[in-house]
């Protein structure tokens, strides 16, 4: 994986999305910091945008305080709501 700085990014946008075309990620900083990255389009690229999702969701809930019955749903009970949802 190649980390660059979003100005780099910014510079030479082509050059780098033709590097992740080519099959590898792109890790860009702002400020020394990951800021985001930069992923290949494949076949579990929707399969793991889904699986971030789950674990996002599943720690709101838990940390929801309006809502008992959320906080109760297990990390899978999650991921199968939003299996259904793109379903």
């Amino acid at each position: 994986m190649k980390t660059i700085t979003a100005r780099e990014f910014q510079k030479s946008f082509g050059t780098f999305t033709d590097l992740v075309l080519s099959g590898e990620a792109v890790r860009v900083t702002k400020y020394g910091r990951p800021a985001y990255l930069i992923l290949p389009e494949n076949d579990r690229t929707a399969d793991d945008q889904r699986y971030a999702a789950a674990g996002r969701l599943s720690t709101l809930l838990k940390t929801s305080t309006s809502n008992t019955a959320a906080k109760a749903l297990a990390f899978d009970d999650v991921s199968a709501l939003i299996d259904e949802c793109f379903a």
